[in-house]
């Protein structure tokens, strides 16, 4: 029982640490405890056991840091490319003459392409190797970034500009759409079951730190060199962890085809009880019909969604929102302080939610405890801002909406692991088509509200907090962590 102890290390993996002979007791383990409530050891065993198992080709401690590390900062990048236009936008709606509406139209046409291709993304990545689909789509959208200025202005030497303009963000979208679901799928598919959610959390809290970087960065580019400085500096830091990825990726292929661990190996009960189909298995379909039927998969989408339509209307408005309401403040300071604030509840996410399922003994609990504080926080701050204040309390609102939303991390966004573990990059690219779909209607609906409304920000700040209490109630009803497929 030794060789299961849980060791409490930044990356941790089990790939060296393999029994040799696993006890025959543990061969039903799931009917045994049917009905009994476990102690908290037990738990914890029982999910390592069934989590060794299912691990498909375990990475080792070595490949489980330089993984993460790529992964994060990769994730960083992605959301340092996506945030580039919404800093920048407020000039380019300028040099270009867009007003509002045709703002809204350009920085939601990105989740056009992002929201279409996330089913389709999951499965790929989880029929066809993550490591592989991550490579092809990194290329693509890291290419799209870096000729987005000259592409921009080729775009007005013909007849429909704001056609081609929609064209070449929903392209990026498309782009930048297999990132995410391939990550769940990697980390799924090498670690073990808390360690997937944990390793996931870390590798997703890289975004808000893109998201500041750009901001900081893209603001001081902007004010010295032009708003297309920022697009070829972005473009080329992530064409250099492309590179990076390529390299691991290839070697990673190189150990498989030497040699190595493989599952098939490990010939025991619990391997034919726990372990019944391998992720790359050809019979290893999807049953959607089960997963659509289940009212959690359902709770944790409406939480998804409620959830990222607040952080997207905010991702993209923000900087609109201080620039009109106060125009003499620094877009530095208000394009960094709330994405700062984001990077360090994200990052912590999901070790505060290891230390609470250790005190409370229940998945589920924690899942919606982290999740609720995160939709409950937005809220009560979107509700704030929506009065009028000064510049240094509105900062202040904003910064603390943001940081609620870093507890997500904990929360619903890591809930595909514990919902399919052998499905995860198609589930979680359910779940991010979700989140996506917000970021072209509760983007464009913010720019109408606007549009419409003479720039009356209180309105779709309270229309915005009213979905994120809808997100909270729901989830903490309905939702659960307990494995459905």
């Amino acid at each position: 029982m030794e060789q299961f102890k849980r060791k409490n290390v930044l990356f941790g993996s089990y790939s060296h640490q393999r029994p040799e002979v696993v006890p025959d007791y543990v061969e039903s383990v799931d009917s045994r405890t049917a009905g009994y409530v476990l102690p908290a050891d037990m738990k914890l065993l029982q999910q390592d056991i069934e989590g060794f198992i299912s691990c498909d080709k375990p990475w080792s401690r070595k490949e489980c840091r330089l993984w993460t590390t790529s992964l994060f900062f990769g994730t960083c990048m992605l959301y340092a490319a996506r945030v580039a236009l919404p800093v920048c936008a407020t000039v380019i709606a300028h040099e270009y003459s867009w007003n509002k509406n045709d703002a809204g139209t350009v920085l939601s046409s990105f989740f056009w392409g992002y929201a279409c291709t996330q089913v389709i993304a999951g499965h790929l990545a989880d029929r066809m190797g993550a490591e592989k689909v991550l490579t092809i789509s990194t290329l693509t959208w890291t290419l799209l970034t870096f000729f987005t200025p000259l592409l921009f202005d080729l775009s007005y030497s013909t007849n429909h500009p704001m056609l081609f303009i929609i064209l070449i963000r929903s392209a990026t979208g498309i782009g930048q759409a297999f990132h995410l679901p391939s990550m769940a799928s990697m980390t799924s598919r090498h670690l073990t079951s808390l360690d997937k959610g944990r390793i996931l959390g870390i590798c997703l809290a890289g975004s808000h730190l893109g998201t500041a970087l750009a901001g900081a960065i893209g603001s001081v580019l902007l004010e010295t060199f032009g708003w297309r400085a920022l697009f070829h500096c972005v473009g080329l830091i992530s064409f250099i962890w492309w590179t990076l990825l390529h390299f691991l990726s290839s070697a990673r292929g190189r150990a498989d085809n030497v040699g190595g661990f493989k599952s098939d190996e490990l010939k025991v009960p619990l391997f034919n009880s726990l372990r019944k189909t391998s992720s790359n298995s050809p019979e290893n379909v999807v049953p959607w019909q089960v997963l659509l039927k289940h009212r959690s998969f359902w709770a944790a989408a409406v939480a998804q969604y409620c959830g990222a339509n607040a952080y997207y209307t905010l991702f993209s408005w923000l900087p609109y929102y201080f620039s009109d309401t106060y125009p003499d403040a620094k877009g530095v300071v208000y394009n960094v302080v709330p994405s700062l604030a984001i990077v360090i509840t994200a990052f912590f996410a999901p070790f505060i939610a290891t230390t609470l399922f250790l005190n409370v003994h229940s998945l589920t609990l924690t899942r919606k405890l982290m999740e609720c504080i995160s939709l409950v926080g937005m809220a009560i701050c979107l509700l704030i801002s929506s009065k009028s204040m000064s510049f240094n309390a509105a900062l202040f609102t904003f910064t603390l909406a943001m940081a609620a939303r870093g507890f997500h991390h904990g929360g619903v966004s890591v809930n595909p692991c514990d919902l399919a573990p052998n499905h995860t990059g198609s589930v979680f690219g359910v779940f991010n088509a979700f989140s996506a779909i917000t970021g072209f209607i509760g983007v464009y609906l913010a720019g109408y509200i606007l549009h419409e409304t003479g720039s009356t920000w209180a309105y779709v700040f309270v229309f915005t907090s009213l979905q994120c209490f809808i997100g909270a109630i729901v989830f903490s009803l309905f939702g659960t962590a307990k494995r459905i497929i």
